[in-house]
C-alpha cells in the first residue's frame, strides 16, 4: 500500500493523538489510585491512633478499678478519656469510607459504636446514683450496677488488638508507642496484665 506524504503527516497526526490520550488516561489512572492509596493510608493511620489510645486508656481503666474505690475518680477520669477518643472517631467517621475493606470498616464501626454506647450507659448510670435514683440496669444482679456494663467493655477492649493488626498493615507502620511511652513513664506491667 502506497500512502501520499500527506497521508503519512495525518497518520503520524492521529497515530500521535491516540498515543497522548492513552498514556493521559493510563497516567490519570495511576495518579488516581495513589491517592486512593494515599487516603487509605492516611485513614489506617487516623483509626489505628484512635484504636491503640483506646486499647491503652481502657486497659488503665481496668488497672485502676482493680485498686482502691473500683469506680472511683480515677477510673471514671480514664473513661471519660476513653469517650473522647471515641468523640474523635464520631467527628472523622466519613474518613472510614476510605478504608478500601468493607469487612475492616464495619468491624471498626460496630467496635467504637458499642464502646460509645457502652460508655454513654456507664455514666447515665452514675448519674442516676448521684442523683439518689435506682438505675435500670439489664443482666443478673451484681455487686455494684456499674459491673456488667465494665466487664462488656473490657470484652470489647479485646476486639482492638486484631483491627490494630489490620490498619498496620495499611498504614505500613505499627501503632505500640502509646504502650511504650507508658512503659517508660510508668515501668514495665506485671506479664499477668498484659493485653
Amino acid at each position: 500500500m502506497h500512502l501520499d506524504p500527506n497521508d503519512e503527516t495525518l497518520l503520524g497526526v492521529i497515530i500521535g493523538a491516540v498515543l497522548a490520550s492513552l498514556g493521559g488516561l493510563v497516567s490519570g489512572r495511576f495518579e488516581q489510585h495513589l491517592r486512593r492509596r494515599e487516603r487509605e493510608q492516611s485513614a489506617a493511620q487516623l483509626f489505628g491512633e484512635i484504636l491503640a489510645a483506646l486499647k491503652l486508656i481502657l486497659r488503665l481503666a481496668d488497672e485502676a478499678r482493680g485498686r482502691g474505690d473500683p469506680y472511683g475518680p480515677i477510673t471514671f477520669r480514664f473513661l471519660k478519656a476513653a469517650e473522647r477518643e471515641a468523640q474523635i472517631y464520631e467527628r472523622n467517621r466519613e474518613t472510614l469510607f476510605d478504608v478500601g475493606d468493607s469487612v475492616l470498616r464495619t468491624r471498626t464501626h460496630l467496635l467504637l459504636l458499642q464502646i460509645s454506647l457502652t460508655l454513654d450507659a456507664m455514666f447515665e448510670i452514675v448519674q442516676a446514683l448521684a442523683e439518689g435514683r435506682q438505675p435500670q440496669v439489664p443482666g443478673p444482679p451484681s455487686d455494684h450496677p456499674l459491673d456488667g456494663s465494665f466487664t462488656f467493655l473490657m470484652e470489647l477492649h479485646a476486639q482492638i488488638p486484631p483491627l490494630l493488626a489490620a490498619y498496620e498493615k495499611i498504614a505500613r507502620q505499627t501503632f505500640d508507642a502509646h504502650d511504650a511511652a507508658v512503659q517508660q513513664t510508668l515501668g514495665p506491667r506485671p506479664p499477668a496484665a498484659e493485653t
